[in-house]
This record gives structure tokens, sequence and C-alpha cells, in this order.
């Protein structure tokens, strides 16, 4: 629940650089790299920095040196003397210092990568964060920071709890929202928090973060009750939200307090519709409960409000689910199914609880809802599993159909998402095969394609399958649609020695599609084939420091280390910051705040 309650992620970082596993460290020395930070080539110095970063601690004596470029001229070398402090850790002493500097720098992506990295600092980082709350001019940075770690940042609740007592009113907030992302072990600052609730300007702050911690005192529970009938909407909303959290086993309060928070997602302002979504999926299903109130309190709602309610719904992510499941079931969003059924799909995996009622819309009267629905089943992928029935009967239908001179095309865009959902569920749709292997020979060259895209993901080492598919996929590698040319050398590569007769087709759209990411699909496909790659235009050498890449797939792992980030969708733009290897060092933009980590080079490429 802690990182649902995290929405900002401004930070900076005092931890070790994580490299991919077998990256080795640069080999200049460490007095050699001292004195090109020293170098009048602002380039130079930026490299010099780079390199010390991948030393990490091993170039602790270098600290003085990277310390003295944070009043660099040249935001480069101030970004990647960032990097390299990060990954040496040179003490709370020298940390403290560059901070404060940091914090006052004019450029904002300065300030951003700094404040970024540590993000990801943990409990390592905590001591400089706690330092640093004693500097008026930064404690509210530091506060950010501290917000962003979540429970991580336990070990900061005391100087956390005496910040509630700053003079600067948006340090004394920002502390609030803290402690509420730290959660239950904060929960030694509640007696402080309770007392701000007769501030106006901090109340609903405060409110908030005794919810998020899960303790409200006996004698301020009144007083919330109160507010949460009060004309302050925000106010009104947190405090039910704070009840709901502190009371979940209560069913009177979680009736009282589903009815108010669904009306309150009917109101204009954003912020409240907001705190009302968060407030609802923040609860224990309970459809014995929340049905009926939806029910009722949609029944003269107009579609703007149902649509702002699912909007609001949209930004809560994972924690949706079970609503927006009931919102397909509900009549009152017919209209709306189709923009339900994306945004469980942009949940991806996570909205698996959602399948059976997503298999149900394949077999809806508007084409629309269909195909938004096969396309969601597809962005769940393996775990949709259960859909493959429903999945592989949308494809008999579209074969059966496929001699009908008036089927209907937008119900042929559905058979097409579906045949790529049953791909995407990848071997655990294996029951599905006969069909695609049928729709493959369809006279649809959009199905054909698909079906024969599913097949290689489905079952890739079937010489049977093989041998039907590959004149299809060659076939698709002049497609006029770049993706479905991607698509098809993807397949092609996934069958390996299988696909050897589309080598020649394929070195063709190495040399010469216009698309770079397809050309470094076909490189890729013709190295899996076991043949020759000749790169052409695809060469993954024009890759370089600073440039602008994009992902080639889906799901590029994001990793520091062995961790994973996240994983990243097909065209994902990523800035490059350094190149290793196999490995390429990015910054790339999740949820709208930046994260930095390596992917690997063959899963990226120039725009």
């Amino acid at each position: 629940m802690a990182s649902s309650l995290r929405t900002l992620a401004l930070c900076f970082a005092a931890v070790v650089w994580l490299t991919p596993v077998g990256l080795q460290a640069a080999e200049p020395s460490v007095a050699e790299l001292e004195a090109a930070l020293k170098s009048p080539d602002a380039a130079a110095r930026a490299r010099a920095a780079e390199a010390l970063a991948e030393m990490g601690p091993a170039a602790k004596s270098a600290a003085a040196d990277l310390a003295a470029l944070v009043k660099d001229p040249d935001a480069k070398v101030r970004r990647q003397m960032i990097k390299a402090l990060v990954a040496i850790r040179p003490g709370i002493e020298v940390g403290r210092k560059v901070f404060a500097s940091l914090m006052e720098d004019e450029d904002p992506g300065v300030r951003l990568r700094a404040m970024s990295a540590l993000a990801d600092a943990g409990p390592g980082a905590v001591p400089l964060m706690v330092e640093s709350l004693k500097n008026e001019k930064v404690a509210y940075w530091a506060c950010l920071v501290l917000r962003d770690m979540g429970p991580d940042a336990k070990d900061a609740v005391p100087a956390l709890t005496e910040a509630l007592g700053s003079k600067q009113p948006q340090v004394r907030r920002e502390a609030l929202l803290a402690l509420a992302s730290i959660g239950d072990p904060a929960a030694a600052a509640v007696p402080q928090i309770a007392s701000m609730l007769d501030d106006k300007l901090h109340a609903t702050a405060a409110t908030y973060a005794l919810g998020a911690i899960g303790k409200i005192p006996a004698d301020v529970e009144t007083k919330i009750r109160e507010n949460a009938k009060g004309q302050d909407k925000l106010l009104s909303t947190a405090s039910l939200w704070s009840l709901a959290r502190v009371h979940p086993e209560d069913k009177e309060i979680r009736r009282e307090v589903t009815e108010r928070l669904v009306e309150r997602l009917k109101e204009q302002d954003p912020n409240v519709r907001d705190w009302a979504a968060r407030g609802l999926a923040a609860l224990p299903p309970a459809p014995e409960i929340a049905i009926p109130i939806f029910e009722k309190a949609f029944q003269d709602a107009d579609e703007t409000t149902l649509r702002s309610a699912l909007d609001a719904f949209a930004g809560v992510g994972a924690r949706a689910v079970p609503r927006l499941t009931d919102a397909l079931r509900n009549e009152k969003f017919a209209k709306l199914r189709g923009e339900v059924a994306y945004i469980l799909g942009q949940i991806g995996p996570e909205a698996a609880p959602a399948t059976e009622e997503l298999a149900k819309l394949l077999t809806d009267a508007d084409s629309k809802v269909s195909s938004e629905a096969a396309m969601a089943l597809a962005r769940i992928g393996a775990p949709a599993a259960a859909a493959v029935p429903a999945l592989t009967k949308t494809i008999e239908k579209a074969i059966a159909g496929a001699g009908d001179k008036d089927v209907d095309t937008q119900e042929d865009t559905t058979s097409c998402a579906a045949a790529y959902a049953l791909g995407r569920i990848g071997p655990a749709a294996v029951s599905a095969a006969p069909n695609l292997l049928k729709a493959v020979a369809s006279r649809d060259a959009a199905l054909s394609l698909a079906s024969a895209w599913a097949l290689a993901q489905i079952e890739p080492a079937s010489a049977e399958a093989a041998a039907k598919t590959v004149p299809v996929l060659v076939a698709g590698l002049v497609h006029a649609v770049p993706k479905y040319r991607q698509g098809a050398a993807e397949s092609l590569g996934n069958l390996g020695p299988l696909a050897k007769d589309a080598f020649a087709q394929l070195q063709k759209t190495a040399k010469e599609d216009p698309d770079q990411a397809v050309r470094q699909t076909a490189v890729q496909a013709l190295e899996k084939i076991g043949q020759a790659a000749v790169k052409g235009k695809a060469d993954a050498k024009s890759i370089s420091q600073g440039s602008i890449v994009v992902t080639l797939q889906e799901g590029v792992l994001l990793q520091l280390g062995s961790q994973s980030v996240a994983h990243l969708p097909k065209g994902a733009q990523l800035k490059v910051l350094s190149l290793k290897g196999d490995w390429v060092g990015v910054q790339a933009e999740i949820g709208g705040q930046p994260k930095s980590g390596w992917v690997q080079k063959s899963q990226v490429g120039l725009p």
C-alpha cells in the first residue's frame, strides 16, 4: 500500500549505481580520471565522472574533486557528477554540502536527476536526509525525498516529527505526507499529527496521514467524523478515506463511506474525484455493499460524470481492478465498456482478475467493445489464460465467415486482436493452435499474419506450424504498416532455424527497410536463425551517449543490477546516458518521473 500512497518522485540518492551482472569496471586508474575532472574540455570532465561512477566505492578518493564540480558551468558535467557521487558514497558531510548546492541549481534537470537518484537510495540515504532536515533551505526537498522512500525512511520518523513544528508551512505539509508514506512505522508521530487537525492549513494532510498510518486516536475520531460531514469537500473526502482505512471491518462505516465516496466521484473538482477513487480502491472488495451503491448512485448520472469517474479510477492502477470489473457488470456503464476494457488493458497483468468479464465482451454486439476486450486480454498476457476458449471461439467465427463477402470488417479487427491475445498468452494457448493454423490460410491477410505471429509465440518449435507460417511471415516483411513488418521479423526470429527459408527477405529487410526498428528486429531475427547478420543501416553502433533510442519490443526490462526497475512498452523513448558492451545505460520516464537503469543494446534502436 505504501507505494500507492507516494505520488511524487522528486529525489536524489546515496547508494551504489548498480550495473548489470557481468559488466567490468572502467580501465583508466582513479588518479587518471581525477586529473581528467579538471580538464578544460567539458565532455572530458563528464566522461571522467561517468567512468568514476562505474568504479563505485573503489573511486572514493576522487570524492573531493567530484564534489568540486557542483558549480561546474556545464549541466551535463553536473549530472554525471551526481551519478558518480551516488555510486562512490563519500559520506554524510560531503553528501550534505553537495545536496544543498544541487537544490539551488538553476538547471531543473540537474535538480531532478539529483532527486531522482535518491528515490532508489533506500535506508542508506536516510542519515543524509535527516541531516538535511536541519537546514531550512533544503528541508522541503529532504521531506520530498523521504516521502518517496516510504517505509525505507522509517529511521527518519523522529526528525520528520520534529519538522512538523517548522516555521515553513510547506515543510510542515511535506513532513506530514512523508510520514503518511512511511505508514505504520510512523505510528510514534500520531499524537503530533493529530494535534494538527485544528490547523485549517494542514487539516487535510494530517487526516490523510492518520489514515495512511492506520491509526486514529479515540479522542480525535469524533472530529474526523464531523469533518467527514463538513462543507470542505477535499477535507471531507480525506476524512472518509481515513475512516475507511482504519475501520475496514465495520460494515456500517463501509456502507456510509462507500456511499459518500461514490457521490464524490461526481464532483467537478478533479482533486476530489481523485481522492474518492483512491479511497474506494483502498477498501477491501465487498461487492454486496459496493455494487448496489454504485447502481443507485449512477442511475441519474450522465455519460460525462461516468467518464470522469473512470478517469479517476484509471489513475489508481491495479487497486482499481475490482471496481473496474464491477463496472463491466453494471448496465449503467454499458456505453463505456470499451473505455473500461482499455483501462484494464493499460493496467496489464495485474488486471488478471477481470479476465472472465473481459472474455464475455468478446461477443459484444459493439465491435469496438469486443476489440478493446481482446486487446486488454493481450496486454494482461499469460495471466489471462482462462480466456483462451473464448478467444479461440472468436477465431473459429472469423474462419467460418471468411468466405462471406459481407463479413463485418470491424469484426475482423476483433479476430485479429484475439489472435494477438493468444500469442501474448503464449504456450498456455496451445489448445488454440489448430484454429490458428486454419486462420493462417485465411483470405483475410491481416488475420493470416496475426495468426502466424501468434503460432510463432505459442509453438516456436513446431515444424508443422513453421511450414505454414513462414511463407505468411515472409510476406509480412513487406507489409505497408511498419509494426506488422516488425512483428513478422520478430516471429521469424522466434522460429529460429525453422525459418531458414526467410533468410533472403530478412537480409533485404535488414539492409533496406525504411524503419530503424524493423531493420534492427530483422538483424536480431537473422542472428537467431543462425545466419550472419548483415546490419547495414541497422548497425547498433550508431547509438551514442546523449542520443534518443526507442524500445523495439514489448516488455523490455529496465534493470539496476539484478533488480527490475520496470518493463517498458514497445516504442518507449529513452535517453542514452552511457554504453558498456552489450548494455546501454538509459533514462526512462515512468509514471511521469525519470528513472535510470540498463537495457540490452539489442532491444533498442534509433527512432
